[in-house]
């Protein structure tokens, strides 16, 4: 007869998640994912399969809780105003508690670069499509520019969120706030 848990699945995932965000997936060990989860790592395994598929739930649950910070975003339709608000909630996001980790998924993808996991590269990616429509739509509104010049702001914007991510690790807040504001005066 099998063991039952003795711990919250969600709970654990949320630990692992919150350690693999601060040290990354190379430098989270499953000694240090067992300490920080609480259980041990015939149970990470038994749970979980592999540090790897913990990873990837950890990675749907960040996406998870960014997605609510999104769906503020999706829901306006202020034009630039509504890409600038999203970049300072962003940012504020991306430095919760004061623990300057900036975005799991920019730093997984800085981490790996074009090596990334196939199933973990679809989660990126797809965050990056959603982003992309969105920034578009908003660049749209009351614009007058053509087609060419959104594209290339769209371009422009998605880069500077993956800057965003990664100053908020380093950076302090006048300095981050600078960042926005410099980046939406090039619009």
């Amino acid at each position: 007869m099998p063991r039952e848990k003795q711990y919250k699945e969600e709970e654990v995932i949320e630990k692992a998640m919150g350690l693999f965000w601060k040290n990354g997936y190379r430098n989270t060990s499953l000694r240090m994912l067992s300490k920080e989860m609480g259980i041990n790592q015939f149970s990470i395994n038994a749970s979980f399969g592999n540090k790897q598929k913990l990873f990837l739930e950890s990675l749907k649950l960040y996406r998870s809780k960014l997605q609510k910070l999104i769906n503020v975003f999706e829901n306006s339709s202020n034009g630039i105003e509504s890409i600038k608000h999203f970049f300072y909630q962003f940012a504020e996001f991306s430095n919760q508690d004061n623990n300057k980790r900036g975005c799991l998924m920019i730093n997984t993808m800085s981490e790996f670069g074009l090596d990334v996991d196939k199933q973990v590269g679809s989660i990126i990616s797809n965050y990056e499509k959603q982003l992309r429509t969105l920034f578009k739509k908003n660049l749209e509104v009351s614009s007058t520019k053509d087609s060419q010049t959104i594209n290339r702001q769209t371009n422009y914007l998605l880069l500077a969120i993956s800057g965003l991510a990664l100053a908020t690790k380093v950076q302090d807040k006048n300095v981050i706030e600078d960042y926005i504001e410099t980046t939406f005066q090039n619009l």
